[in-house]
């Protein structure tokens, strides 16, 4: 677009001129004021520029702080932070192999998702459920192929989501073991944890699967992953553990290391010899008291949309030819007797009323327990309130092979029939 006269340099030179001839009729005392409002002005105009200066420099200098932050955080805890650390770590498990970390503060749906899209293979039975199957290694299988998919601390968008990303890769299991826990059914709006948010995008593409509405929380601002890594009193505890670490994660054949936790193949974790020293039958006792204080009149609160969520999966794998079998985790007998009779109690009930309707819908069976009585889990095999040893987690995997035997054992002999 051309210029307009007012824009060429010899318009400015007449404007000159004609505000020179104006001031040429102008008392001495006049053109003085002038010349001293028109300081003024300057002087404002100069500090304004300044205190916008000074506002930019505290801006980009916060800006360079938060960076550091959130870099030093990815780098210290890679595993919480770090994408592409996650992802070799999952090609690690994949190709066999260990891996050592400093803690299981880390980010297990999209290890899980990468690590499901690296096997060689199609597990024959996958354990769905939260951190209290962390410890539920292979070997529990008695030679069947046993795969642990759990999350940490799972809610119903996980059961959706853990399945999609078998089935988006091709390797949805024969059989699997769903958990439903106390609060798995937590409405969004009532969770004081957000773990569940990294796995949202494959609990959406299930949804999407299965034609049910999905939300999506957390759609726009700044997520709490980003506020964890800008976090400066996570930068402090993560530079005092990598200090005080006297060897940093890496892959390995060992299972057990003495500082470090182990990530295994199987999926499952095997706690470092530090970790298990720690964990003492006093420790544990006095976390299941304390746990139990916290949680007797704070029952499980159930969202219909959670509810309605699970019933269509399960629909939606029976037709796919999974045999499901559902699962209750059992608590540590300290923490279950000290609720016994409580509000908690009574939504526990709740819990399995809707489990046993489910299984009743679709003809599957329950497996587990709350109750560690029913199970055969003593307090002996617990770190704390809910988190059981291999010991007690076996007992729910024996179960489920005694189930699996006289079913498949049955359809064998009417096929020979």
């Amino acid at each position: 677009m051309g210029s307009t006269f007012e824009e060429t340099g010899e318009r400015r030179q007449d404007t000159r001129r004609i505000l020179e001839r104006a001031d040429a009729g102008r008392r001495q005392v006049d053109r003085e004021q002038r010349e001293l409002l028109g300081d003024d002005v300057r002087a404002a105009d100069s500090d304004t520029v300044f205190a916008g200066k000074y506002v930019l420099l505290l801006a980009a200098i916060f800006i360079i702080a938060l960076s550091i932050i959130k870099s030093a955080n990815v780098v210290l805890a890679p595993l919480l932070n770090d994408p592409a650390k996650i992802d070799q770590v999952a090609q690690v498990l994949a190709a066999n192999s260990n891996y050592h970390t400093y803690d299981l503060n880390i980010e297990t749906r999209r290890l899980r998702h990468q690590h499901i899209q690296r096997l060689g293979r199609t597990p024959e039975v996958a354990v769905l459920g939260a951190s209290h199957w962390q410890e539920g290694h292979a070997g529990l299988g008695r030679g069947i192929d046993l795969y642990n998919a759990h999350v940490h601390r799972d809610y119903y968008e996980d059961i959706l989501g853990v399945t999609e990303m078998f089935v988006r890769y091709g390797k949805l299991p024969k059989k699997m073991i769903i958990t439903i826990r106390d609060n798995m059914f937590t409405p969004v709006e009532d969770r004081t944890d957000f773990l569940w948010i990294p796995g949202l995008a494959d609990y959406r593409r299930m949804a999407s699967r299965l034609g049910i509405p999905a939300h999506n929380a957390y759609a726009n601002g700044i997520t709490p992953q980003l506020r964890q890594r800008l976090s400066l009193p996570l930068l402090k505890a993560n530079v005092e553990r990598y200090l005080r670490a006297p060897i940093k994660p890496h892959a390995s054949s060992e299972r057990v290391h003495p500082t470090l936790d182990t990530l295994l193949p199987d999926g499952s974790i095997q706690w470092s010899t530090l970790h298990n020293q720690a964990f003492t039958s006093t420790r544990s006792k006095q976390l299941a008291l304390a746990f139990a204080d916290q949680r007797k009149n704070d029952p499980p609160k159930m969202d219909p949309m959670g509810i309605d969520s699970v019933d269509r999966l399960l629909g939606f794998l029976q037709k796919k030819g999974v045999e499901v079998y559902l699962a209750h985790p059992p608590f540590n007998p300290i923490f279950w007797e000290a609720v016994q009779g409580s509000p908690y109690m009574r939504g526990l009930h709740q819990i399995e009323h809707v489990t046993n309707l489910l299984a009743a819908k679709y003809g599957l069976k329950v497996i587990g327990g709350f109750n560690p009585h029913e199970v055969g889990c003593n307090s002996t095999q617990y770190i704390d309130p809910e988190h059981s040893r291999p010991e007690c987690l076996g007992r729910i995997i024996d179960e489920f092979l005694a189930l699996d035997k006289a079913k498949n054992g049955s359809k064998g002999r009417r096929g020979r029939a």
